[in-house]
């Protein structure tokens, strides 16, 4: 495995190709996954924020991943998790999923992020979409829990702004997740870290965490949100 390209007591980030790192790494060797990873060519073609710095509307550029490429690498997440795979992904490959999950992985439940202020559809022939799928994924050979008891799957959060990334997810609403699906010192695996959240998120709630990022600008930027001072040592 690389150098990591950032590393302290609780977190390391290396910089690359996850699928490079999912492959060197063992059977059961995390306790949860909780990521963001590329949606598909449908979702990106022409997907546009209003997000970030200046006005007006610009592009996302980033690479797709196919369905098929989808299936593999959650089929490798499923392999490496003792438990849940949480993910944000895109409608149709969040419904594909439901209805027939990866290789070792069962499908517990689809969930929502609402977005009180989406970008509004540009077209202005239809509304525009204010929620984002969420997928709970546990192994299909292990008994699910988490720590929410009776709580529904629907989080309310607004878009987040200013993390220099252009889909960062609400950082309050993925330390929930890290809080409902792993315990203090479990093991959290990122292979799309993008701008930290999910490792920043460990951070703060004393969980470990592994992340891959293969944008060597996001994972600058990871960096430097992960070298502030956690909610164990100091003000974040």
């Amino acid at each position: 495995m690389a150098e990591p390209y950032y590393q302290d007591d609780l977190v390391t980030l290396y910089h690359g190709d996850c699928r490079e790192v999912l492959a060197a790494m063992d059977d059961r060797s995390v306790d949860c996954v909780i990521t963001d990873p590329p949606y598909d060519a449908w979702t990106h073609t022409g997907a546009k924020t209003n997000k970030g710095k200046g006005h007006g509307v610009k592009a996302i550029h980033f690479e797709p991943f196919t369905h098929e490429r989808q299936i593999e690498t959650f089929a490798e997440l499923g392999r490496i998790t003792r438990r849940w795979v949480v993910s944000t992904l895109a409608t149709s490959t969040a419904f594909q999923i439901d209805l027939c999950p990866p290789p070792g992985l069962r499908c517990l439940r689809v969930g929502v992020w609402v977005k009180p202020n989406p970008m509004p559809q540009i077209s202005a022939d239809r509304p525009g979409q204010g929620w984002e799928p969420i997928v709970f994924l546990h192994r299909a050979d292990t008994k699910p829990a988490w720590n929410g008891g009776g709580k529904s799957g629907v989080w309310t959060f607004p878009v987040q702004q200013g993390e220099g990334h252009p889909t960062v997810k609400p950082l309050p609403m993925v330390a929930d997740w890290v809080r409902l699906f792993t315990d203090p010192g479990d093991l959290i695996l990122d292979p799309f870290a993008g701008s930290g959240t999910t490792l920043r998120a460990a951070k703060d709630e004393g969980r470990r965490a592994i992340g891959v990022e293969l944008e060597e600008r996001y994972c600058e930027i990871a960096a430097k949100r992960l070298a502030q001072d956690t909610l164990f040592g100091g003000a974040a």
